[in-house]
C-alpha cells in the first residue's frame, strides 16, 4: 500500500500546477492572413517553452503572469512579438500576425511599453504667474499714488492763501513782484500758484510780463 499512496501523491503534485494554470492558444498568420505552419513560437516562461506551429496553430500552458510570445519563420524571414498578461486561470486567445523581420517589431514593442509607463507631466502653475502680475500691478499703483498723497498732505498742513492775500502780498512788495518770490511766500505747488495768477489776470487785477525764464507780476 505504501508504494500506491506514494504514486498517488506524486500524481497530485504533478497535476497541481496544471490545474491552477491558464492556456494561451491561437493561430499564426502572414500579412495576407494565410496560416503559417513550421513557425517557431516561444513564450518567456521559466523555463522557456518552445513549439513549432502545426497547421498554423500553437498552445501554451502557463501560470498567471506577464509574458512575451515570440513567433518567427526563418525561411520566410518573418517575425512578431506580442505581450500578454494572464491574470487568472482560464483560456486566452492570441492570434499572431508575422511581419517582415526588419527589426521594427522590437522597436514597436518598446514604444508601446514606454507609452504605457509614460506619465503626463503636471500642468504649469499659471495661477502663480497671475498672482505675481496682480501683486506687481498693486505695488506699482500704490507707488504712483504715494507722491500725490504726500503733496496733498503738505498742502493740508500749509496755511491757506486766497486770491486777496496774493494781491496783499504784491502790494506789500510795492505793486510788483516775481512769480518766483510769490512761490516762495505762498506754500502751494507751482501749478496751483500759476492757476491763481491766471485767475487774477483774467479778472484784470494783475498783469503778467514774461522776463527771461521767469514772470513779473504787476498789480493793476
Amino acid at each position: 500500500m505504501k508504494w500506491y499512496w506514494g504514486l498517488y501523491l506524486a500524481l497530485l503534485a504533478f497535476m497541481a500546477p496544471v490545474v491552477s494554470a491558464a492556456e494561451i492558444y491561437g493561430s499564426v498568420y502572414d500579412l495576407e492572413l494565410n496560416t503559417l505552419s513550421q513557425a517557431v513560437v516561444e513564450i518567456d516562461t521559466t523555463p522557456k517553452q518552445v513549439m513549432v506551429s502545426q497547421q498554423g496553430a500553437y498552445k501554451f500552458t502557463v501560470p498567471p503572469g506577464n509574458y512575451i510570445i515570440t513567433a518567427r519563420h526563418a525561411k520566410l524571414e518573418l517575425l512578431v512579438k506580442e505581450p500578454i498578461t494572464v491574470e487568472e486561470e482560464g483560456s486566452y486567445i492570441l492570434d499572431l500576425i508575422l511581419f517582415p523581420d526588419l527589426g521594427l517589431e522590437e522597436e514597436l514593442l518598446n514604444e508601446t511599453l514606454e507609452l504605457e509607463e509614460y506619465e503626463e507631466p503636471a500642468p504649469f502653475p499659471w495661477w502663480i504667474v497671475i498672482l505675481l502680475i496682480i501683486g506687481i500691478a498693486i505695488a506699482w499703483y500704490w507707488y504712483k499714488r504715494r507722491p500725490a498723497k504726500e503733496e496733498k498732505k503738505e498742502e493740508k498742513k500749509a496755511p491757506k492763501f486766497d486770491l486777496e492775500e496774493i494781491i496783499a502780498f504784491i502790494k506789500k512788495e510795492g505793486g510788483r513782484t516775481t512769480q518766483k518770490d510769490l512761490r516762495k511766500a505762498i506754500p502751494h505747488s507751482e501749478a496751483k500758484i500759476s492757476l491763481m495768477i491766471a485767475e487774477l489776470e483774467s479778472q484784470g487785477k494783475i498783469k503778467k510780463i514774461k522776463k527771461g525764464r521767469g514772470n513779473i507780476i504787476i498789480l493793476q
